[in-house]
Parts: structure tokens; sequence; C-alpha cells
């Protein structure tokens, strides 16, 4: 069909074929005809009537070509009173792309974490669609290969590993044929990734409806569609001790019971015991006994410490982001907290801080006066990944069953409600935002703390008279 974008202009030809029937062919035309009529509610605004007439035609012209759908009427006369543009070829893609180059304010490490989110899932799956036709129905058709590609990755890096190992043993033989022939087979496998679970899904759909708030708040599009999707929400794992069972079915089959392990007092007091001697004791014994987080205990200063008031403000942590360490403040407002200390913990800490002025003295003008509290040889900042390497080498010393260095952090907070402390109180030494996050996370404390409440409940029956 004909349509006329402006008066002296030529008449523009739209065409579209795979169409079934007559009647089809009708309610196209006519939907056409209704959107190139909205240009004419602007007859009262000089040249912007055609203007607008000739993007409506554009923008039906592109639908047409790519076998889209086209917009609808409502849209384009919404579009227009608000003064935005109906022809937007901007896709998510390009968009998604410009807005994190824009993002100057945020952390290196929260910008990595978008990038990473763009870049290996939201452009793959919306990457080319116009940014203003984006659909619930991408988000959720997204997340849906997400969560299958999920279910497919520990095989294939397990399929991957095998292939590595026997690469290893042909090359102990020293058969260089197979190796050769394994390298091949290993280069065409998928390289080892870590499945996307609903916790992940979860902040991928975050950066999406972050980016997507900016496209609202320039006019961009109208509605964040990645705040409608309907999402798995991402439980927290439940932090689980290393119970005597639970320790010897690790022992016969290497299963860990959940990604949150925490030990009991003793085997905390046993890798405690072994770490006594290690440079990095005093570090240890205060994430221990504090919960404060790897990068927030390698960010303290002595400044920020009171060893009269036995206090420790958190004021900045420090992060790794690609083998380069950054500072900044705490996560969150409620991170910025001060500390209660022990008197054991300010005696290790003590203890510490005159290992560290034997360090300066012999490393003299060399030294590097960062006011840290926890420093390398020469005052510099320790690197977290080595700090957690650390932590692992002494686990497998002290023979103790695995955790993650910031399971030391769950530990302690576990450790305190098993002692009764109100969850509060545990929380604002934890430098949550709120009680629901530390209740979520430590559901499950100590046997010992539910035998408690069992036995509580009896003795009040059995005593009642």
């Amino acid at each position: 069909m004909e349509v006329a974008t402006a008066p002296d202009a030529p008449r523009a030809h739209l065409t579209q074929g795979g169409i079934a029937t007559f009647d089809k062919a009708q309610e196209a035309v006519e939907r056409i005809r209704a959107l190139v009529a909205v240009a004419d509610e602007l007859d009262d605004v000089p040249g912007a009537a055609d203007k607008l007439r000739a993007d409506i035609v554009e923008r039906i012209r592109v639908a047409l070509k790519a076998k889209m759908p086209l917009p609808e009427v409502e849209e384009i006369r919404k579009a227009a009173r608000l003064g935005q543009p109906v022809m937007n070829k901007l896709t998510v893609g390009e968009w998604l792309t410009e807005w994190i180059g824009a993002k100057n304010s945020l952390s290196r490490g929260t910008v990595v974490s978008y990038q990473t989110h763009i870049d290996n899932y939201l452009i793959p799956h919306l990457g080319d669609i116009p940014l203003d036709r984006l659909r619930v129905a991408h988000v959720h058709a997204m997340f849906t290969a997400i969560a299958s590609e999920a279910e497919a990755i520990p095989a294939a890096n397990t399929a991957r590993r095998e292939v590595e190992n026997q690469i290893k043993a042909a090359r102990k033989r020293g058969d260089r044929a197979v190796v050769r022939e394994l390298k091949t087979k290993l280069a065409s496998m998928p390289p080892f990734r870590r499945p996307a679970n609903a916790a992940t899904r979860q902040r991928i759909r975050a950066t999406l409806r972050s980016g997507l708030s900016a496209a609202c708040t320039q006019q961009l599009i109208t509605v964040n569609v990645a705040a409608l999707a309907d999402l798995e929400p991402g439980k927290r794992p439940k932090a689980l001790v290393w119970t005597p069972v639970r320790e010897t079915r690790w022992r016969e089959n290497g299963q860990i019971p959940s990604p949150v392990m925490v030990w009991t007092r003793s085997q905390t007091a046993a890798f405690l015991h072994r770490a006594k001697g290690h440079e990095l004791y005093a570090l240890f014994h205060l994430i221990a006994f504090t919960g404060l987080r790897r990068g927030e205990a390698l960010g303290q200063r002595w400044i920020d410490l009171d060893s009269s008031a036995k206090t420790m403000s958190v004021v900045q942590q420090v992060t790794e982001v690609d083998g380069v360490i950054h500072t900044s403040t705490p996560k969150s407002d409620a991170g910025e907290r001060d500390v209660a200390l022990d008197d054991t913990t300010v005696a290790a800490i003590k203890a510490w801080r005159r290992h560290q002025a034997e360090l300066r003295l012999a490393a003299g003008t060399g030294w590097k006066d960062t006011g840290l509290v926890f420093t390398t040889a020469d005052g510099g900042e320790l690197t977290p990944s080595w700090v957690s390497d650390q932590f692992r080498l002494l686990i497998t010393e002290a023979d103790l069953p695995p955790i993650r260095l910031h399971d030391l952090r769950h530990g302690a907070a576990t450790l305190a409600l098993a002692a009764g402390i109100d969850v509060k109180v545990v929380s604002e030494m934890l430098g949550h935002s709120t009680t629901t996050i530390t209740r979520d996370t430590y559901t499950s404390v100590f046997d010992e703390l539910k035998h408690a409440a069992a036995n509580a409940i009896a003795q009040a029956i059995n005593t009642a008279t």
C-alpha cells in the first residue's frame, strides 16, 4: 500500500508478504492507516505532524521488514504526547553497552558484575531486540534458556575435567600423540563455567532492571519489563554446621552438604590453634570472633581501632577485581558500624602490631605507610585472594573439614545465635541491613540450641502443677 508522509514528499510504499487471507491483509492495512493517522493529532504544531508521520511510516517499514508485530496505536500516541521518539532503532544490547559505559559512580566490583551479566547473558539473549520492543515474554524466554543451560553445565564441566585428567595421564606415560589428540578435543569443549543458579538469575534480572530504569528516566521506553517478569526467588543457602555425622560422610565421599558450612566451637578452636604462629593469625582470629567480611578486615586502619574502648570501626573495605586491589566504602550503609572486641582479640591485634613495628623497622625507607592494620612485610595492602589461599592451606594442615574464609564470618554469627544472643544484636554485628537477612541465612543453627528449646518446653510442662 502507499502512504503519504508529507505534502510535498513522495508517497511511501509499504509491502508485506506471507499474509494468509484477505481479511488478515485488510486488518494490517487498517492498522497502518490508524498508526499514520496519529500524526494528524499534532496538526496544531507547525511541521510536527509531518515529522511524526515520517517517523511512524519508517517505524512501520522496519517492523514489516523484520517481520515483527506492528506497534500499538496507543503506544505511538502516548510516545507522541510525551515527546518520545517513535522511531527508536536502539537495541537492548546497544543501550546496555552505552549505559554501563557511563556508570562512573559505582564501585569497580559492581561494574564488573554488571558487565559480566551484560556480556554473558543479556546481550546474547536480548541484545538484538529493539529497546522499545522488549517485552516480558523476551525476559521470561531468556531466563528459561539460562536455567536449562545451568542444568547442563555441571555435566560439561565434568566431561572437561575427565579429558584434562586423561591429558595428565598421557603426559606421564610420554604418549605425545594421545596428548595432542586430547588437546584438540579439549579445545572443542566449552570452558569451565559456573551455572547461573536462582540467586544468580535474580542478580542478572537486577542488572537488566537497573539498565531499563535508566532508559525509562531518559524516556526511551515507558515500561520496565524486567520489573514485571516473574522469576524463581533466589534463596539464601542455609548455614549448616560440620557435625560429626556430616564430617564422617564428607571424609567417606568428599561431598559437602551445603555451600555455606560452619565449624563447631572445637573445630574453630582447632583451626586457630594451628594458625598460631602464622603471620595472618590475628586477621583470622578477628574474623572468627567478630564476623567481619574479608574485605572489611583487610580494610581496617589503626586510626579506626580503639584498644582501650575495645571497639573497631568499619569504614572501608578492600576488594580484588581481575587481580587489581580496590579500596571502597562498605557495601551498604549498615556495613559502616562499630564492632565490639573481646580481650583475646585485642591481645592478638596488639601482638600483631608489635610484629608490624618490627617489619617497619626492617623495611626502613621501603615501608609503605598505608595505615592499614594488616599489611605485607613492606606495609602494602594484602591481596584478598592470597589471604584466602593461606586460609585453605591452614585448613588442610589442621585436617579440618573445608569451609570458605567467608564462612568464618558465618561461624561467628552461628556461634553467637547458639549462645542466645538476640538476632538484632547479631545482625548489627554483621552489618546486615535488616534482621531478615540474618534470619534467612542462619535458621539452621547448632543442634544443641534446638535441643535446648525442646528441653525448655519439656521442663515447663513437666514442672507444671
